[in-house]
């Protein structure tokens, strides 16, 4: 038995899984004896797209990349590139290569990380038709099988999806991806980043996509107590799926979210809105930064999805344990304690400047409100605003939309009255303020016994907050990992918190936990 941990910041799907695991390798090895007439490579491309038009494809996300395969399948520059690297009309497998790598090179070029992603669809798109070529067999997949790859693509998880796998696992990937949004949308258990486990193919293991973790060859009382878990897991998530469509008179559980693929899951988990929309998945990975278009169109995009229901899009938090390389930023003894937040963006206004200008132009498309993150005073609210006037002036833009704060550094909860002129709303993000309060690093294991977002300095901080405000009309939200843990609904609301911003596969399980607690008779008398 040995046991792997991984990041839990690389789950792109969660769930349980047990099985045995399978190790895909798909490496092209190009024959140069290998060739094949243009015209059998068309017919083999036509064959693929037929293959696609029969598949049974259960979710947007699946229809939507399945019609970007065969734009790419019929593309006239594709096939332009092809014939150009052909000889006496037959091109080799080692040339139909050299045209795949120039087509991703082109795309990674660009820095774009979006457009950098649509690489692993080039890499699906020729691996199937040299496959189709070859008659190549894939490894045999039975059900509840634990696979992993060295990067995952889109056709992947289809077929993976309809094998029934227990989860996947891959070494490379990302959140953005199109495989990504597959696996979320099909709810299969799937995390990237993960080691090599070629050491391990054909042994049993089992997968925590909601912690982190792998067990390999597990013993045979693990084994029951994991089966356990996995029935637990299936038979919870069926029974909250009717909570999802639950909505409270005068309670809001939203979601935090990072990516835009993550929109549909949100929606399909019943969130009402978004309580945190990060914005450093547009800025970081890249070597310049996002321009004012690219981010419109993101923002326009999550409004538009959840319109009339409010969007919470937090100005970019960058600083601390996030660094992004187009700017040069100093060595700081203690980075959480140092430039980040608001206090980066008031450093870098050119950026700041052009994020909001992004905000405005999408704020006609939904429901907009923007958070400013890591405040410390009055101060700094004001400065924004003022920069947010400019630039509405300047793009002449009339339409309405919120402003709000996160409190996590602890001065803000003994001077929040003085921020409510200036404010339409709060959220509190328990995760910072925690270490803040406790001074202890959540990330350290070394100090990890300080920090405890549960206790009641905690709560009786957020409370202090509500008290303030209560007789003011600004809601307070709670977006760290406190929201998320239905055990902690019932002090949350006694205290005054009527807004929850979870992770969306959090959603059923906090709405069912409030509506248990609304309905008892200990909660009404309160």
């Amino acid at each position: 038995m040995e046991i792997i941990k991984l990041n839990p910041r690389y789950i792109v799907s969660e769930g349980y899984a047990y099985g045995t695991l399978k190790c895909i390798e798909r490496e092209i090895e190009p024959s140069k004896d290998l060739e094949i007439a243009l015209d059998s490579l068309r017919e083999s491309a036509k064959r693929l797209i037929r293959k696609l038009d029969a598949e049974y494809l259960p979710t947007p996300e699946t229809l939507e990349i399945r019609e970007i395969h065969k734009m790419i399948l019929n593309d006239p520059l594709l096939w332009s590139e092809i014939e150009s690297h052909a000889k006496n009309g037959k091109i080799s497998i080692e040339e139909l290569l050299k045209v795949r790598d120039k087509i991703i090179n082109m795309l990674l070029e660009t820095k774009n990380p979006l457009i950098m992603e649509r690489q692993y669809d080039i890499k699906d798109i020729f691996n199937a038709l040299i496959t189709e070529i070859s008659g190549e067999k894939r490894v045999k997949i039975s059900p509840t099988d634990i696979v992993y790859l060295e990067e995952v693509y889109p056709s992947d998880v289809v077929e993976l999806y309809k094998n029934r796998v227990g989860a996947i696992l891959s070494r490379k990937g990302s959140h953005t991806s199109h495989a990504a949004i597959l696996a979320m949308s099909l709810e299969i258990p799937y995390i990237y980043n993960v080691p090599d486990l070629h050491r391990y193919k054909d042994h049993q293991i089992f997968v925590d996509a909601v912690y982190g973790k792998l067990i390999i060859d597990p013993t045979p009382e693990q084994e029951q107590e994991i089966q356990k878990i996995i029935n637990e897991y299936q038979k919870e998530k069926k029974e909250l799926e009717k909570y999802s469509k639950l909505r409270f008179e005068e309670i809001l559980v939203m979601a935090n979210i990072g990516f835009p693929q993550e929109i549909e899951i949100a929606k399909k988990k019943g969130a009402d809105g978004v309580g945190l929309f990060r914005t450093e998945f547009l800025f970081l990975n890249r070597e310049h930064p996002p321009s004012e278009e690219e981010q419109f169109l993101i923002y326009k995009k999550v409004l538009e999805a959840f319109y009339p229901d409010m969007v919470i899009i937090r100005l970019l938090d960058i600083g601390g344990d996030k660094q992004i390389p187009y700017i040069e930023m100093p060595r700081e003894e203690n980075p959480f304690l140092g430039v980040r937040g608001i206090r980066f963006l008031l450093k870098h206004k050119d950026i700041l400047i052009t994020q909001l200008r992004a905000l405005l132009r999408a704020s006609r498309y939904g429901n907009l409100g923007i958070l400013i993150p890591m405040v410390t005073k009055p101060e700094e609210v004001i400065s924004v605003k003022k920069i947010i006037e400019k630039v509405r002036e300047e793009i002449e833009e009339k339409s309405n939309f919120k402003i709000g704060i996160m409190v996590e550094v602890p001065a803000v909860i003994f001077s929040i009255e003085e921020f409510v002129p200036y404010i339409d709303f709060v959220s509190i993000g328990t995760n910072d303020l925690t270490q803040y309060m406790f001074a202890a690093d959540r990330n350290n294991i070394e100090v990890s016994e300080y920090y405890d977002d549960e206790s009641n300095v905690i709560l009786t901080t957020i409370k202090l907050v509500a008290d303030k405000l209560s007789k003011t009309s600004i809601p307070i939200a709670v977006c760290g990992e406190l929201a998320g843990k239905p055990h902690m609904v019932e002090p949350l609301l006694k205290i005054g918190v009527k807004e929850f911003s979870v992770t969306p596969s959090k959603i059923p399980k906090i709405k069912k936990q409030i509506y248990n607690v609304i309905s008892s008779k200990a909660y009404s008398k309160t």
